[in-house]
C-alpha cells in the first residue's frame, strides 16, 4: 500500500499522530503510512484479514502467508486501487503527452524504474488503442433514477428541509457506515424492501425518485410495520413540485399509499419519507414503491398504456460503478504486477 501511494506521489510522510482507518472514505481518504493504520480489535476490517493480518486478540509468534483469490480481487476491484491508477496517470502527465509510446515509457519508469521492453511497449500500445465501450456494463436507466438518503420533513411547510445521501453501501443496504447502527447517523437505513428510520426527526429515511422526462405517472406502494413494540412510523410521499401527496401513520399493520395519476416534469422528484412516530423503538418497516409511466391514448374511454416502470426493490443497487479508461486500466495492471512488489 505504501509503495503504491509513493509511486503516485500521494504518500503522506508526516510523523506521529493518531492512528486512522486505512480504508476510510471508500479507501481513498487516508494517505498516511500503513504504520499509522488503526487496528480495531472488535471490528477488524475484512481487507486486513484477507492479507493475513495477525489476530490482535492473541499472541501470534509468526504471521501466516497465503495466496488466495480474494487478494487479487482486492487489487482489481477495491476503490483504493482504482483511485491510485487514476492518480498514476495524472502524476505522469496524462493526456498532455500526445505520443502513446512516450506515455507508456513514463509509466514504466514511474512504477518499475526502467524502460519497457519492445514487446511490452507494443502490447501496451495495442491495449490502450482498443475500445472499452461495453453497453452491457452500463447500469440500467431505471436504477439511476433512485437515490438513497436522509433528511427532515417539515410538518409546517409540508416539505423536506433537505436531502443528504447515505454515505455507505454494505452490499445489501444503504446506511451511515460499516457498523449498524452508525455512530453518527444512527439507525437510518434503506434496503431493497424497506428500511429503518433514523434516531430522530432530522434523520428520516428517504428513498428519492427523479422523473426522467415530462409525463403522467402513477404510484403503487404498500407500507408494512409488522412489530407490536413501539409506536410505529409515519410515512409521506412528497413531490418537489406539489408537496405532500399522501401520508399515513402505521403501527403493527399495513396500508396502501397509492397515487392513480400525477403529472411530473423532467427533474421533479418524489420522496418516500419514513420517520419515527414519537419514540425510537422498532421502526423497521417494509415499503417498496413502484412507479409507472402512463401514456395517454387518443380515446378518452381507453385505459392509459404503461410505457415504463420503476420498481424500487428490483432497481435497488449500490454505488454506480465508475469505470477506468484504457490508460487507467494499464496503470492498474502495472501496479498489480509481481515486479512492482520487488521495486525498492
Amino acid at each position: 500500500r505504501d509503495t503504491i501511494l509513493a509511486i503516485t506521489g500521494r504518500l503522506d510522510l508526516s510523523l506521529g499522530g493518531r492512528a486512522a482507518d486505512l480504508f476510510s472514505a471508500n479507501g481513498t481518504g487516508n494517505r498516511r503510512r500503513t504504520l499509522y493504520g488503526l487496528v480495531d480489535r472488535q471490528f477488524l476490517p475484512p481487507v486486513m484479514r484477507v492479507f493475513d493480518f495477525a489476530n490482535p486478540d492473541l499472541h501470534i509468534p509468526q504471521r501466516s502467508e497465503t495466496t488466495v483469490p480474494q487478494q487479487a480481487l482486492f487489487g482489481m476491484n477495491h476503490p483504493l486501487m482504482a483511485e491510485q491508477a487514476r492518480g498514476l496517470i495524472a502524476a505522469t502527465g496524462g493526456a498532455e503527452i500526445t505520443d502513446p509510446a512516450d506515455r507508456i515509457r513514463k509509466l514504466y519508469r514511474a512504477v518499475y524504474q526502467r524502460e519497457p521492453s519492445a514487446g511490452q511497449l507494443q502490447a501496451a500500445i495495442n491495449f490502450v488503442g482498443e475500445s472499452i465501450e461495453d453497453p452491457s456494463a452500463a447500469p440500467r436507466p431505471e436504477t439511476l433514477a433512485w437515490q438513497y438518503g436522509y433528511g427532515e420533513f417539515d410538518e409546517t411547510e409540508k416539505r423536506l428541509k433537505g436531502f443528504q445521501p447515505l454515505p455507505y453501501f454494505s452490499g445489501s443496504a444503504w446506511q451511515g457506515g460499516a457498523q449498524f447502527p452508525d455512530g453518527t447517523l444512527g439507525w437510518v437505513q434503506l434496503t431493497p424492501q424497506g428500511g429503518h428510520t433514523g434516531n430522530d426527526l432530522k434523520h428520516s429515511a428517504i428513498r428519492r425518485w427523479t422523473a426522467p422526462r415530462d409525463g403522467t405517472y402513477s404510484v403503487k406502494s404498500l407500507v408494512k410495520h409488522e412489530v407490536a413494540e413501539g409506536d410505529g412510523i409515519r410515512c409521506w410521499i412528497v413531490s418537489s413540485r406539489d408537496g405532500v401527496l399522501a401520508s399515513a401513520a402505521i403501527h403493527n399493520r399495513q396500508e396502501e399509499l397509492n397515487l392513480a395519476t400525477l403529472s411530473l416534469k423532467q427533474g421533479d422528484t418524489l420522496d418516500f419519507v419514513a420517520d419515527l412516530h414519537a419514540n425510537l423503538n422498532s421502526e423497521q418497516h417494509l415499503w417498496a414503491p413502484v412507479i409507472t409511466e402512463l401514456t395517454q391514448v387518443a380515446s378518452t374511454e381507453a385505459q392509459p398504456v404503461v410505457s415504463a416502470t420503476w420498481d424500487s426493490e428490483r432497481d435497488f443497487s449500490g454505488p454506480v460503478p465508475i469505470y477506468l479508461s484504457r490508460w487507467e486500466q494499464l496503470a492498474q495492471v502495472l501496479l498489480l504486477s509481481n515486479e512492482m512488489m520487488f521495486v525498492d
